[in-house]
C-alpha cells in the first residue's frame, strides 16, 4: 500500500452542511450511508452568531456524524432557525464555483445505486468506469443529488494494482473499514475554483497536504457522468493530509463557464457551507493564511463546536475561489 505523502497534512475533519429538514438529510447520512449520528443540540449564543455572521437570537439544530473512531470524513448537519433560508446550489447546476460535493466509497457502485434510486434520489447518469493516468488506476464512478442541494459521488475503486493510486486507496479502505451499510465516510469532496493555483497554495501552504493525483479530465465518459459538455476539459488535483481519507480535489473549468456558488454558501442557507480541518497550531495556520492574502470571514475566537468540542477556530474564504475554509485548533 502507498505511503501518505503528507503526514502532517490535515485532512478534511468535517463538512459543514445547512439542512432544509434534519430528518430528511439524517436519513440519507445514517439510515443509507451508515454514519453514526451524534444527539441533537442547539448550538447558538454570542459566539455561535459571531462565528456564522447571523444576527442576536439565531440558532441551530446541529447532529453530527461520523465513523466512530476516525476523525476525518466527518458531516456537521445544521438546521438553523432562520425563515430567509435559499439553496446554495440549484439544481440543475452540474458544476460550480465553490464547495460541490461528497464521495463515498463503496464496494457494489451498481446495486447500491439502484437501492438509493428506489428512494427516490435523482441519478445524474449509470455508473461509468473510465482510466485516469496509468500511476492513477480506474475507478467506477456515478453522482446523483444527494439532500439539501449537496451532490453526491459514488465511487468503486476497481482497480487493485497496488502501483495505483486507486489500487491503493483500496487495500486503505479494506484496512480502515467501513460503515454498518458498506460505506466510507467522506474520502474526498470537491471544491470548483477560478484560480487553481492560489486554491491549490491553501492547501498546501496552510494545511501542508500534498498533491496526490494531478490530471486534465476530458474524456467523454467522464463528461457525460459529471454532466459537462461533451468537449469539456477539466484541471483537477487532489490533496491528501494525513489520511487516505477527508482528500479534496480541486478543479478549474479550462474551457467552458461555470455560475458561482460562492456568494450564497453562507449560514443560515441551505447546501454545503463550509470546510473545516484540524491544525496543531492555529497561529502558525493564520501566518500561512495572512501570506497567501486570505480574506478572513471570521477571526479568531474560542468556540464549543458541536461533535468537537473546545477549540479555537479561524475562519478564511479560500483565496482561488472564496469559499470558507474553517481551521481549528483543539483543546
Amino acid at each position: 500500500m502507498g505511503d501518505i505523502i503528507a503526514p502532517n497534512g490535515s485532512p478534511l475533519s468535517v463538512a459543514v452542511i445547512g439542512v432544509a429538514n434534519m430528518d430528511a438529510s439524517l436519513a440519507f447520512y445514517c439510515d443509507i450511508i451508515g454514519l453514526t449520528a451524534s444527539a441533537p443540540r442547539i448550538w447558538d449564543g454570542e459566539q455561535f452568531e459571531k462565528l456564522w455572521k447571523l444576527p442576536p437570537g439565531s440558532k441551530a439544530n446541529a447532529v453530527f456524524c461520523e465513523l466512530p473512531g476516525l476523525g476525518v470524513g466527518r458531516v456537521l448537519l445544521l438546521e438553523f432557525n432562520a425563515t430567509q433560508r435559499k439553496h446554495i446550489r440549484p439544481p440543475d447546476v452540474a458544476r460550480a464555483f465553490g464547495l460541490i460535493n461528497l464521495n463515498f466509497y463503496t464496494d457494489d457502485i451498481v446495486g447500491d445505486s439502484k437501492t438509493i434510486a428506489a428512494k427516490g434520489y435523482k441519478f445524474w447518469s449509470a455508473p461509468a468506469h473510465y482510466n485516469l493516468s496509468n500511476k492513477a488506476g480506474a475507478p467506477t464512478e456515478v453522482v446523483f443529488d444527494g439532500p439539501d442541494t449537496v451532490a453526491i459521488n459514488l465511487v468503486e475503486l476497481t482497480s487493485s494494482d497496488p502501483n495505483t493510486r486507486v489500487g491503493q486507496m483500496r487495500a486503505y479502505v479494506k484496512a480502515h473499514g467501513r460503515t454498518p451499510m458498506g460505506f466510507t465516510p467522506v474520502v474526498t469532496t470537491s471544491h470548483c475554483v477560478r484560480n487553481i493555483t492560489k486554491a491549490v497554495a491553501f492547501y498546501t501552504d496552510v494545511l501542508k497536504s500534498g498533491i496526490l493525483i494531478d490530471e486534465v479530465l476530458s474524456s467523454p465518459v467522464q463528461n457525460h457522468f459529471l454532466r459537462l459538455p461533451e468537449k469539456a476539459k477539466t484541471a483537477v488535483k487532489f490533496v491528501q493530509g494525513n489520511h487516505m481519507f477527508g482528500k479534496v480535489a480541486i478543479s478549474q473549468p479550462l474551457n467552458y463557464p461555470c455560475v458561482d456558488l460562492v456568494p450564497a454558501a453562507v449560514a443560515p442557507n441551505i447546501g454545503y457551507i463550509a470546510q473545516t480541518f484540524v491544525v496543531k497550531d492555529l497561529n502558525e495556520a493564520k501566518t500561512a493564511c495572512e501570506n497567501l492574502l486570505c480574506e478572513v470571514y471570521a477571526p479568531p475566537m474560542d468556540i464549543d463546536m458541536p461533535g468537537v468540542g473546545r477549540c479555537s477556530s479561524y475562519i478564511v474564504r479560500n483565496p482561488g475561489s472564496g469559499a470558507l475554509q474553517q481551521i481549528i485548533q483543539l483543546g
